[in-house]
């Protein structure tokens, strides 16, 4: 899962304050290694939350079996280039998930990381600003946006990858991803909201 999906289920897993998880779910990106009380304690929440979606999704049947569709050359990047696609596809089935609507809740997630990147290391304070000002979070439902995303994270990787060409075998396959997406992710939301595991100890 990319931003959006990762700042929606930070708001309906269910545990502790959604502020605070909401923080977390963008240093998921950010913060690596152990969680030692370096941040607060609902940061730290968040960041393990960020880690279990990622775990979860990563290891779900509906992925495995949508890595199998891709031609070779792409499957090592498959994880990444469905992370993008199913924000997409959040945003095309937004009303289907949340109560409010997509630009509200945008607003909501800027307005929170607002409140405290200074706070943030110097990447994530970056991102955060930038995911406000090009109003990312709202831009997921246009697919010019996964188009971009890819190729700019393409860019960033030192290995040579084909992610700047990837959007066209997504685009083609979109209707199956959709399918998958749509059983995998009510399924992620259940798994989290009822699990009862302390995340700290994840």
């Amino acid at each position: 899962m990319n931003y959006l999906a990762h700042f929606h289920l930070a708001t309906c897993a269910g545990h502790g304050d959604t502020n605070g998880l909401t923080v977390g779910a963008l240093l998921g990106d950010f913060v690596k290694g152990p969680l030692r009380g370096d941040w607060p304690a609902d940061w730290e929440q968040g960041i393990a939350l960020h880690r279990r979606i990622d775990a979860l999704t990563d290891n779900h049947p509906e992925v495995r079996a949508l890595l199998k569709t891709l031609p070779g050359e792409y499957r090592r990047y498959g994880g990444i280039m469905f992370d993008v696609c199913f924000d997409y596809c959040l945003a095309q089935h937004w009303r289907n998930f949340h109560s409010s609507g997509l630009p509200d809740f945008a607003q909501q997630v800027y307005a929170i990381l607002g409140r405290h990147d200074t706070e943030f290391p110097l990447a994530a304070n970056k991102q955060a600003r930038r995911l406000e000002q090009y109003d990312v979070l709202l831009a997921m439902g246009n697919w010019h946006t996964v188009e971009n995303m890819l190729t700019r994270i393409g860019q960033r990787l030192k290995r040579a990858n084909p992610l700047a060409d990837s959007a066209p075998v997504l685009h083609e396959r979109l209707p199956e991803i959709e399918a998958h997406f749509l059983r995998l992710y009510p399924q992620l939301i259940e798994r989290l909201a009822n699990d009862q595991i302390p995340l700290q100890q994840r």
